[in-house]
């Protein structure tokens, strides 16, 4: 049992919980579109301004979860992010056939309720059933276009890589416990080191495989591409931050808590697979003509910057990958939302040759989209380049100056395939202003939600203390 204290702290998670019964009930006995996004929407918006009023100083929860201003912030940036989502799902199906579009919402809120808990587990037990109710509702997002073959196989794929990831870390766990006799992250603070049982270590490194397939680094990062391809774009959003993010914030609970980074091996481990990231998510990108795909490969080079600030094993290492996070979150929902934005009825633009002309077609959502690009390259001025810029400062006090001159190459190749996609919306200016494409109905929120966006990726690369205040 737990104490009216706990289950405040709590009470966003359980609002969560209480708002997806509340949305497939309204489903069970009426079915509307509109009901089930308003319910939505209430749900994420509620659990955002209870969470607001919860201490994060590291009060334990049922021995089963922390909630600490780690916590706190990451649990509230993947509701924000959810909300962002949840607008881009009432677009997105407005212009998609599918018969029924009201147990997305569903889904939607129990992959948030898993993520949020992913975040704030302290336990083996709590993180794996956070992550199978994550996992679970997110290939049924992912295969939910019944029409749509593609979305199916890739909804398929992901159950079967999601079960295999999840099995490495499961046994993974085991074997950790088999050596120490212990689950909670908390009392295993500082048992990596010198005496390390092999036992514990081979433990370790299967829950490293068992996370690298869950945030898409390489080599274990081949489902990526052809889930963000077939996904609806919502979906593919909602695995690009959310799902990611998750799987990050408890990596990194894990390995400073237990001081893994201390153990050369293990940071070695890291350190090339942060390497292949950056350097293979890059160098694909450049081949890829389909947008969605080229975001695929670009949050794999994301997330191996972000690993950059998890190697630097410091906190500062830690305010730094929160900030990277954030920063990425903004990018790529703001990415995911042009397409929504620019797609019309039934006709998704997910080449980068749908864009040609893009410019003087519609100078301000070209505009918008320039910026994103420039953003996601690291170019100054943008949030991308603070994020950066934040990392490159954690890793200067780490041992990996290695890994920053690729992190500064990585990000040149990278520059090539987002400057590509700038070009294209600047070029063919005869043929651009001799044909209108048809486009999407968007809602006014909505597009306050894109501007919205758009503003955060200028005030964070301009002025970026407004966000640092937040990870105090």
């Amino acid at each position: 049992m737990i104490s009216l204290a706990e289950f405040k702290t709590i009470l966003p998670e359980v609002i969560l919980s209480a708002g997806a019964i509340l949305v497939l009930l309204s489903i069970a006995v009426k079915r509307s579109f509109m009901t089930s996004y308003l319910l939505t929407l209430i749900t994420f918006a509620a659990a955002l301004y209870f969470l607001t009023g919860v201490d994060g100083r590291g009060e334990m929860v049922s021995n089963l979860f922390v909630i600490d201003a780690q916590g706190k912030f990451i649990s509230g940036l993947i509701l924000c992010s959810s909300l962002v989502i949840t607008l881009f799902t009432y677009s997105y199906f407005r212009n998609v056939k599918e018969e029924t579009r009201e147990e997305y919402f569903v889904l939607l809120i129990l992959s948030t309720l898993g993520a949020v808990f992913m975040t704030i587990s302290d336990h083996f037990i709590s993180f794996v059933i956070s992550l199978e109710v994550l996992s679970v509702s997110l290939f049924a997002l992912i295969g939910y276009l019944r029409h749509k073959g593609a979305a199916i196989e890739a909804g398929i794929k992901y159950l079967i890589l999601a079960a295999a990831a999840t099995s490495f870390i499961l046994f993974g766990f085991a074997l950790v416990y088999m050596s120490t006799g212990k689950m909670n992250l908390h009392e295993l603070s500082g048992f990596v080191g010198a005496g390390t049982p092999t036992l514990a270590i081979a433990g370790l490194a299967m829950v490293i495989v068992g996370f690298g397939f869950k945030m898409a680094l390489v080599p274990f990062h081949f489902w990526t591409p052809d889930i963000y391809a077939a996904a609806p774009t919502p979906g593919a959003a909602f695995v690009a931050t959310v799902s990611k993010g998750a799987a990050f914030v408890f990596l990194l609970r894990l390995f400073y808590n237990i001081g893994g980074l201390n153990h050369e091996g293990i940071w070695v481990a890291f350190a090339v697979i942060a390497t292949a990231s950056m350097f293979i998510g890059n160098w694909l990108g450049l081949r890829q003509q389909n947008l969605k795909r080229l975001f695929a490969y670009s949050s794999i080079s994301h997330l191996g910057y972000l690993m950059l600030a998890f190697l630097a094993f410091s906190q500062r290492g830690v305010e730094a990958s929160s900030f990277y996070l954030l920063i990425y979150f903004i990018s790529m929902l703001a990415a995911f939302g042009m397409i929504i934005y620019l797609s019309g009825r039934g006709n998704e633009l997910e080449m980068v040759e749908d864009y040609r002309g893009l410019f003087w077609r519609k100078p301000i959502a070209a505009t918008v989209f320039t910026v994103i690009m420039l953003s996601l390259a690291g170019v100054p001025l943008t949030a991308g380049f603070m994020g950066k810029f934040m990392v490159l400062s954690a890793g200067m006090g780490a041992k990996g100056l290695f890994l920053l001159f690729v992190l500064v190459v990585s990000s040149t190749i990278g520059l090539f395939y987002y400057l590509r996609v700038i070009a294209v919306m600047l070029s063919g200016r005869e043929a651009a202003l001799g044909s209108q494409p048809e486009t999407g109905r968007h809602s006014i929120v909505f597009t306050a939600v894109m501007a919205a966006l758009f503003i955060l990726l200028l005030w964070a690369g301009i002025y970026p203390n407004a966000f640092l205040a937040m990870l105090g």
